[in-house]
């Protein structure tokens, strides 16, 4: 699917478009901070039905995982009835953690708007403790994004 761009990472992939709706803007008339918290984490869960993972495959096989860090960067303020793409790349898998980065790009112009990283780690279900990423779940980000990290 995808490629590699020029620092060797993955390419972002959009993953899904979302038009901004009343309810997710401030007073300003702009869209709440917060707000693109909730995009970062449905690029996430979208990024795992794209490579066959879900979370439903993954009760299945014993584990989970939890958000262990998140940020954002405010880049550009986006307004009701903007159409955001909303892309993502994971760009290092560990023995049990993964860190994503995560963009959110007007389709209008381009312009970015937020971008930042999320780090989650894969914990046993019945334990709660630190359990190693199947292969399965690596080879699908592997297949998704054309690759992984080349460090």
């Amino acid at each position: 699917m995808g490629a590699t761009d020029n620092t060797g990472e993955p390419e972002f992939q959009p993953v899904f478009e979302n038009r901004v709706r009343f309810a997710e803007t401030d007073q300003q008339g702009i869209v709440f901070y917060g707000e693109y918290f909730t995009f970062q984490d449905e690029a996430i869960s979208q990024l795992f039905r794209e490579i066959d993972y879900d979370y439903d495959r993954m009760h299945e096989n014993g584990w989970q995982v939890h958000v262990a860090n998140t940020e954002l960067n405010y880049r550009n303020a986006a307004e009701f009835g903007d159409v955001i793409i909303n892309e993502i790349r994971v760009v290092d898998i560990g023995t049990a953690s993964f860190t994503s980065e995560y963009r959110a790009v007007r389709a209008a112009d381009g312009e970015r708007l937020a971008d930042g990283t999320v780090t989650h780690v894969a914990v046993d279900r019945e334990t709660e403790t630190p359990t190693p990423i199947p292969e399965t779940f690596r080879e699908g980000v592997a297949a998704f994004q054309g690759g992984l990290s080349s460090e």
